[in-house]
């Protein structure tokens, strides 16, 4: 095997040993502190149990190591680059005619490569942790769930000591007013015993209540009842659907261009969705700036300058710089003051070009 590609070996073994010892380190934090959180909120609700905690922070986890991983991209390649110059491997390498474009190219096909994998792969099942600990979440605070699958609506809210359950096979949003058709709503009492179940072909949400029309209603023992309408009391708005309709953070990657297509044709707006797909594209663009980041402040032609303390601390302060304009770009997107492809992609174009410009100048200024 010819040199370069022993020396990219070894520099790729290097950073996903640091990768994966970053990311652990982090986790058990996250976790750590999420599972404290939790148990400070448990005490307004004792009978949630600490069992129920536990498994919420774990099933948070996976969508926090996503929100880590640049981080964990950041910190792994600065160890690997600090580890090389602490030992003098990288003057070794440098001598040996390998420039710095050469033993970076494979981190940052390595980091485009875990993006991809995190966007493709690890996302959906994210979100779908994610998606169980709103549930969770949503049952110990004493909230509506609200879920979608597919063109379906799935509503299930508490109320007066029943549960009922809604379910829509389509919905239309025209101005202020919320359109169900194919609507059936599941009545159970607080041991989840089964009451009655009303069907209708339309309904519509007014101010406190869902009407129903052309309604039956099938309960136990009893006839069918026939009814031109009928009201069905509930605590959800408009505003709450929407604020809470399908978070973007709950829906599979796969499943978003979908989602937005579903939410656009039923007068929904899938802004939020949109900027989330986005955001999610640009990912793996965003661990290749990292790492762009990492060598311009720890690859140094020259090692005796010092200071190596200071340029540690320099690269992290630019990394988390990048990640909060990331936020700030992303916010603004999300208040329609910048376009969305320019809220995502602005930030990591931005950072990427200066760090090839400086290293750039290093190599051959």
């Amino acid at each position: 095997m010819s040199a370069p590609k022993l020396i990219s070996r070894y520099i790729l073994r290097q950073f996903l040993m640091s990768f994966f010892a970053v990311m652990l380190t982090l986790g058990f934090i996250i976790l750590l502190f999420d599972v404290i959180e939790l148990m400070k909120k448990e005490a307004a609700v004792p009978s949630f149990g600490f069992a129920n905690v536990l498994v919420m922070g774990l099933l948070k986890l996976p969508n926090m190591l996503i929100t880590i991983l640049p981080f964990g991209v950041l910190i792994g390649a600065i160890i690997v680059f600090w580890r090389l110059t602490k030992s003098h491997e990288l003057v070794i390498i440098r001598a040996a005619g390998q420039s710095v474009w050469q033993f970076i190219t494979p981190l940052l096909i390595i980091s485009f490569l875990i993006g991809v994998f995190s966007v493709t792969v690890f996302n959906p099942f994210a979100a779908t942790m994610y998606a169980k600990y709103q549930r969770l979440d949503d049952d110990r605070k004493g909230l509506p769930h609200i879920s979608t699958a597919s063109r379906d609506l799935w509503l299930r809210e508490h109320r007066d000591g029943k549960m009922y359950t809604l379910h829509a096979n389509g919905l239309r949003q025209e101005k202020f007013e919320l359109t169900l058709r194919g609507v059936s709503i599941m009545e159970f009492s607080e041991n989840n015993a089964f009451l009655k179940r009303i069907d209708a072909n339309k309904a519509a949400l007014q101010d406190g209540f869902f009407e129903l029309h052309n309604a039956r209603t099938y309960t136990p023992g009893k006839n069918i009842e026939f009814n031109g309408s009928i009201r069905i009391p509930t605590e959800l708005t408009l505003g709450k659907i929407q604020e809470n309709f399908a978070s973007p953070e709950t829906i599979s990657f796969w499943d978003l261009p979908k989602l937005i297509d579903f939410f656009e044709s039923s007068g929904f707006s899938a802004h939020s969705h949109r900027l989330h797909l986005h955001s999610l594209i640009v990912s793996p663009f965003l661990l290749m700036t990292m790492v762009l980041i990492a060598a311009v402040f720890s690859v140094d032609p020259n090692q005796r300058r010092g200071g190596g303390a200071l340029k540690l601390s320099c690269a992290i302060a630019s990394g988390f710089l990048l990640y909060f304009m990331t936020r700030i770009t992303y916010a603004m997107g999300f208040a329609a003051n910048l376009p969305i492809v320019f809220a995502t992609w602005s930030p990591p174009v931005i950072f990427a070009l200066l760090s090839v410009a400086v290293l750039l100048h290093r190599e051959d200024g």
